[in-house]
């Protein structure tokens, strides 16, 4: 009988041991216990049990001792109990796939019988392992894992031991079968480090890991008749893990993780190809000899309930998931760093990450556009995403038909090729349907902290990323970051178009703030771990895999965003706010045109938006924009709107073969066109003692809507397919065939189709970029895209569009506030530059500088200045009535303080102002009257430069009124009320410059109010119906080394350039008196260079200061009328005023020796023309541009005609060419 035993033992055991012999063997036969020794295990066998990916493989597998137990009475409930003692298994890596893996021994135990008493014993099988040692040997490291106490077991539904006969669910009418297994150990060691030899000296950190309990629950599904697996589910689940690393040790783990991707990424692509059949993820229909007829009623409705039990727990398809409860991760400097020679700014850095609920969900096997329903974690967010990828594939479907037809159009049945005897024939679609591999993250909560260093004291660290679900009261299963990324591909690896991969995020509540500390040492460490991987890759000579001109469709969606952007200088003011928050409800940022707001309608409105000012189509020339300005609006934008720049329009212009390939449908990545819509976008101020510790408003909530483009990449890609066509690629004759007979085809289409538009105009009265006309006349003229080489194309061209009216407001704390902010964010972007000058990437070469063109589009602007309330000795009188005539307002001011403020102010600035009675002649044709002292306190306030520094130009742009804060509190209101603004922004290299134009503004002073009436009162605004042609005001600011130019100081500080024009508006002194406190700065401020051109101003002061006497009548209104004035600020602080031209206008070696003669002056005001010596120059230098702008208009015409004309010839040749055929 034990012989018997022995021989059965070994039959079974034989598929995974080798040279097993019945020596080996001490088998008790009535007790039902055995033990074997010395065990050599099968290293195919288990490759093909365990399933191991093709990029490692098993090299030796040795157990010390097996003990075998078995309940012989007791076999269809209790387990058969295998227990090891030590097993030590040694594997390495594969630079090159190995061949796949066979079938599972397990599958084939029963010699392919069908699922019976047997084989339920065989996989009911307890496994008890006390220690497993696993070795492996890669290319640039060795790693351990120590495993102690693993146990496999069966559990029933609810993941606990039980009886062997509630492990399974059967349901006979489908002929299939659940098992459930758990997989458990009690800690597990992990351990790597780097392969040191003579040949490479590598420094770096050996990496330790030691987890506590962990286990993973299998759940198998069966196919009864053959016992073949046809979808299992694997959750790994992990309990809380604290892991501390050096950032030598992540370099390390980022180094070791780098040499196997190459490895991994061709293991994947064979995987996908030798997928198994898409009908494993559909249960099979039942057959007849599955189907075991029952006459009892009872058991037809027992057979009901299991079949409901076995779809509450039916495995749909094969996954694979991770679960982390909890992972805190602590990641410091190293102290070796400064042996090393390494200078950081700052030493003994560390941060703290902390998630929890972590899961990462992989799908290999999923039919595309098929539900996702029967996922785990299925929710809002996957919901959504689903939608999306489902638009997504109906685009790809249409485009393929698309394609279809045009390679039937171009390859006929039947035809015989031009280039080769046989005849052409599209490839067939193939019988297999696409699939697509998905993996999926979600992270219920997390909180990133602060750097914090040696010398830092601090009690509890801050986050710097967050997470604000609490605080917003939204629900708790929300995730606070969902991401899965898609993968498409055909089982068989036919070549057929497939679309192209695609990735989605959403951000719900997250919290940023810019800390200076934490953002300087993170980017240190960055480019810290970048070069050291470099370095790792050119010593193992590793290629770099990535593929950036590969799209990939992507869509993050942010709800409730937050960015928080501290001050870290002390509080100066009573009402200086700590910092300001920028937030957002509702945010898309999208590659595809699937999103609302993200459309190519929605683009092609706003292009229309922007064209209808004059500031965007005007020469590149005319102030404020200069010769060297970008343009705006570029091509690449117009040929988006319009859905030229597609494959199947290339493929219709000649530009790429019609193919039915792999890749034919997927566009490259330097085609993206990136849309960015808020819904809701505001900006509050925080930490004010006025808010009591509720933000503050700043800027009400309004749409805003961003798109971006690389004109740079998109002109180097037609730049490449030039190249294509002319190097033989595709013949430039076969090109020209094949878009001829596809647009004549197209025309055809447009002709016959019911809804075709007369006219190529589209429906929105958009034009069609004329760089597109004569498209398909031959293929010269396709080519003309490029019509500018890639270097001198912008690297980042982005259009900003607020849609709707804009409300700010400030006070004097918030705006010495944002003055502190914004030279606190110039800081740190000259020590984020510093640092990646010198730690930057070595491997490339000298590359061009970067550049960049932002155009900003608001139609109207609402800015309120909150100054300093007005002293109203009567409290019955109304305030302001009008805000054209001030003689109605009662507030006022003491007349000798603010007289005497009013002299001493300009004489610091330069020589000391004398009061001037009655008259003064400014320039030639300015007239002030009476009082001209409060002119003089104008003109300095014009002229101090604190109203339009560059470190203050900003801030009167975006600042907005959101919600009442000051109750009971007066201040005097003075409203800005803007219209069309216009700016762009350039920015090439060191080199920036930046130009406003805005078309009218209008001051409203409604004196002394409450912020509560204020705010209930005031209009949103509504935008003008017509377009101002002639701006009031046009600023144009640059710095660098193209400013030295204007000043030695500008390249530094930058210089201003001002136009003020046919500006009208009514002041109060008291309200000039108070804008001149508000400005008030008691920081040493920089000296800003500019120039200040003032022509056709016409200012009404009222002065409606207190009087002594009350029986005195009331002052006369002061009428200003500018008709030329120009103000001139030098490097040294000084100002000269004068009447005349701007020197911006004079040549440059004029302009120099103009220069050295005003550096010798201070504070000039004269009453004849400034420079009356080049009067005439000035006069003849604006008539030879007058002379020069008209000829280059006629020169356009004329090529306008002469299009227009060619145009025509070549279709009366057509039409005659027809006619005799």
């Amino acid at each position: 009988m034990a012989g018997l035993i022995k021989k059965q033992i070994l039959k079974h055991l034989s598929r995974f041991a080798k040279n097993l012999s019945p020596d080996k063997i001490n088998l008790s036969t009535l007790k039902g216990e055995g033990q074997l020794t010395n065990l050599e295990l099968d290293e195919e066998v288990l490759q093909n049990m365990l399933d191991l990916p093709t990029w490692l493989a098993i090299n030796k597998v040795f157990c010390n001792k097996a003990t075998i137990r078995i309940p012989w009475t007791k076999l269809k409930a209790h387990p058969i109990t295998l227990t090891l003692d030590k097993v030590v298994m040694e594997m390495s890596t594969c630079d090159e796939p190995r061949p796949p893996n066979g079938p599972s021994p397990i599958a084939t135990a029963s010699g392919q019988s069908e699922y019976g008493f047997a084989e339920k014993v065989v996989e009911g099988i307890s496994l008890s392992v006390n220690s497993i040692v696993i070795r492996i040997s890669a290319k640039a490291f060795n790693a351990s894992f120590e495993l102690s106490q693993l146990q496999v077991y069966s559990v029933n539904t609810s993941w606990a031991t039980s009886d062997l006969r509630y492990t399974r669910i059967l349901d006979p009418t489908r002929g299939e079968i659940l098992t459930f297994k758990e997989v458990s150990w009690q800690m597990i060691r992990i351990e790597a480090d780097a392969i040191q030899n003579t040949e490479h000296e590598v420094v770096s950190a050996p990496i330790r890991l030691i987890t506590n309990q962990s286990k993973i629950r299998v759940s198998l599904k069966r196919r009864m008749k053959d016992c073949n697996v046809i979808a299992s589910k694997l959750i790994l689940i992990l309990d809380d893990l604290l892991w501390v690393l050096t950032d030598s040790q992540l370099k390390a783990m980022v180094q070791y993780a780098k040499s196997l991707s190459e490895a991994m990424e061709k293991s994947a692509a064979q995987r996908k190809s030798m997928a198994p059949d898409t009908t494993q993820v559909t249960p099979a229909p039942p057959s007849a000899q599955q189907v075991r007829t029952q006459q009892a009623s009872a058991t037809a409705d027992q057979s009901a309930s299991m079949a409901r039990l076995f779809n509450a727990y039916d495995v749909r398809e094969t996954s694979h998931h991770l679960q982390i409860k909890h992972l805190d991760l602590h990641i410091c400097d190293d102290t070796i760093d400064k042996d090393r020679g390494i200078n950081k700014r700052l030493d003994g850095g560390a941060v703290q990450l902390s998630f929890s609920s972590i899961s990462v969900d992989y799908y290999p096997y999923h039919k595309a556009g098929e539900t996702c329903m029967h996922w785990m974690h299925y929710g809002e967010a996957t919901k959504s995403r689903e939608t999306w990828a489902r638009s997504l594939l109906d685009e790809f479907k249409s485009n393929l038909e698309m394609l279809k037809n045009a390679v039937i159009d171009v390859f006929p049945s039947g035809r015989i090729s031009t280039s080769s005897s046989t005849s052409f024939s599209p490839p067939p679609a193939p019988r297999t349907q696409l699939m697509s591999s998905s993996v999926v993250l979600r992270m219920a909560d997390f909180s990133i902290y602060q750097v914090s260093t040696a010398d830092q004291s601090r009690s509890s660290p801050q986050s710097m990323i967050s997470c604000n679900k609490k605080i917003l009261y939204l629900p708790q299963e929300m995730p606070a970051i969902h991401a899965e990324f898609t993968e498409y591909y055909f089982p068989d690896g036919k070549d057929y178009p497939i679309p192209c991969p695609n990735l989605y995020v959403q951000l719900n509540a997250l919290q940023l703030v810019l800390d200076s500390r934490s953002l300087v040492w993170l980017n240190l460490f960055a480019l810290d771990l970048r070069q050291s991987l470099e370095q790792f890759m050119e010593l193992y000579k590793l290629n770099d895999s990535q593929k950036p001109d590969e799209h990939v469709d992507i869509r993050v969606d942010g709800l409730m965003l937050k960015l928080v952007i501290p001050a870290d200088q002390e509080k100066t003011q009573p009402d200086q706010p700590c910092s300001v928050s920028v937030q957002t409800s509702e945010m898309v940022a999208t590659n595809t045109r699937h999103s609302s707001g993200c459309t190519r309608s929605s683009l092609e409105a706003l292009l229309q938006a922007f064209q209808e000012q004059h500031f965007f189509t005007s020469l590149s020339s005319s102030f404020p924009r200069s010769q060297n300005s970008f343009s705006v609006l570029h091509s690449v934008f117009q040929r988006h709107a319009h859905e030229q720049d597609t494959r199947i329009h290339d493929v219709y212009r000649g530009l790429a073969p019609p193919s039915l390939s792999t890749n034919a449908l997927k566009t490259p990545a330097a085609t993206d066109l990136w849309a960015v819509h808020f819904s809701q976008f505001w900006v509050d101020y925080e930490g004010s003692r006025s808010g009591r510790g509720r933000p503050t408003p700043c800027v009400d909530s309004f749409p805003l809507t961003l798109w971006a483009c690389n004109p740079a990449r998109y002109t180097q890609l037609h730049e490449r397919l030039r190249a294509g066509i002319g190097s033989g690629l595709l013949p430039r004759s076969e090109s020209a065939e094949i878009a001829s007979r596809l647009q004549r085809k197209k025309l055809l289409k447009e002709y016959y189709s019911t809804d075709a538009s007369p006219s190529n105009m589209p429906s929105n009265g958009l034009h069609k970029p004329h760089s597109l006309d004569g498209l398909f006349s031959g293929s010269s003229s396709s080519l003309s895209l490029a019509s500018s080489s890639s270097s001198s194309e912008v690297d980042l061209q982005v259009l900003v569009h607020v849609q709707k009216h804009l409300s700010a407001q400030v006070s004097h704390g918030q705006y010495v506030f944002l003055l502190r902010l914004q030279n606190a964010v110039k800081s740190l972007q000259r020590s984020l530059q510093q640092d990646l000058e010198q730690y930057g990437s070595k491997r490339q070469g000298p590359t061009q500088p970067f550049s960049a063109c932002v155009g900003v589009l608001m139609k109207s602007a609402e800015v309120t200045l909150l100054l300093k309330p007005i002293p109203q000795p009567d409290l019955n009188t109304s305030p302001l009535d009008s805000d054209v005539s001030p003689s109605e307002s009662r507030a006022t001011l003491e007349a000798g303080s603010e007289v005497s403020e009013g002299h001493e102010r300009p004489s610091a600035a330069g020589e000391g102002i004398q009061n001037v009675d009655h008259i003064i002649y400014v320039g030639t044709n300015m007239l002030i009257h009476s009082h001209a002292h409060s002119f003089l306190l104008f003109v300095h306030i014009l002229c101090s430069g604190r109203l339009i520094q560059g470190k203050s130009q900003s801030s009167f742009s975006y600042l907005c009124i959101k919600y009442l804060y000051y109750v009971n509190l007066q201040v005097s209101v003075l409203v800005l009320k803007i219209h069309s603004v216009c700016c762009s922004l350039d920015l090439k290299g060191d080199d920036t410059a930046f130009a406003l134009e805005v078309g009218r503004i209008r001051p409203n002073q409604l004196g002394n109010v409450s912020l509560q009436q204020h705010l209930s009162n005031h209009s949103l605004g509504s935008d003008p119906s017509t377009v101002l042609l002639n701006p009031e005001v046009q600023v144009r600011l640059e710095s660098g080394p193209g400013a030295a130019v204007h000043s030695p100081l500008a390249e530094q500080n930058g210089f201003l350039q001002c136009r003020l024009q046919a500006f009208s508006a009514d002041f109060l002194m008291t309200s000039l008196r108070n804008l001149a406190l508000f400005l008030e700065d008691d920081s040493a401020s920089q000296v800003l260079p500019m120039e200040i051109t003032i022509k056709d101003t016409h200012v009404n002061l009222k002065d409606d200061g207190p009087r002594d006497n009350a029986s005195e009548p009331k002052a006369t209104p002061i009428a200003v009328h500018i008709h030329n004035l120009l103000i001139h600020r030098q490097d040294d602080g000084s100002f000269s005023i004068g009447g005349g031209y701007s020197c911006s206008l004079l040549p440059l070696s004029l302009k120099q020796n103009i220069s050295r003669l005003i550096n010798n002056k201070h504070f000039v005001c004269r009453a004849n023309v400034f420079f009356p010596s080049t009067q005439l120059l000035m006069e003849e230098n604006e008539c030879l541009k007058l002379e020069l702008s008209k000829a280059k208009m006629a020169l356009a015409e004329a090529h306008m005609e002469k299009d227009s004309l060619q145009h025509q010839m070549k279709t009366l040749k057509l039409t005659s060419g027809g006619s005799n055929s």
